[in-house]
């Protein structure tokens, strides 16, 4: 994909949530495929790279012939819980080091984004934080095993 095109996107999403009072929009991606004249997939690519939760985003996907995509900005430490925003972290530095694959990656930082939604704000941290510590004591155990230590 032409670098050109991904900025141009990226820019019109962001101009939008900016204009949104709730930092949010809802969009289709073939509208907005139509907008930029390329392909649906060229939207997921710009999705799926710049509007992450390391980048401060949550996106949702909603499928189906009304289908759309939700794309938040939460930025503000009151939308991420400081245990989320640890964790993901802490995901994105495995992923870094090669103890997790891409797809592994982007599975359980999709699970820490849904896992606690549900939950009181003074769990949530907990959850977080417990989910942390049970990835580190897994690595720790898969390099005792590998003879790394």
């Amino acid at each position: 994909m032409k670098k050109r095109l991904a900025d141009g996107i990226e820019q019109y999403i962001k101009a939008l949530i900016a204009r949104s009072e709730q930092r949010q929009i809802e969009i289709q991606r073939s509208e907005l495929a139509e907008t930029f004249g390329c392909a649906p997939s060229q939207v997921t690519y710009v999705l799926g790279t710049r509007f992450t939760s390391a980048h401060g985003y949550r996106t949702e996907s909603h499928r189906g012939g009304r289908g759309f995509i939700r794309i938040k900005e939460f930025g503000r430490e009151e939308e991420m819980p400081a245990g989320q925003e640890i964790l993901l972290d802490y995901l994105d530095n495995l992923f870094k080091q090669r103890y997790l694959s891409e797809r592994e990656a982007h599975l359980l930082r999709y699970m820490v984004m849904e896992i606690a939604v549900e939950l009181p704000r003074e769990y949530e941290r907990q959850v977080h934080n417990d989910i942390a510590a049970a990835l580190e004591r897994f690595f720790q155990v898969e390099e005792k095993r590998e003879g790394g230590i």
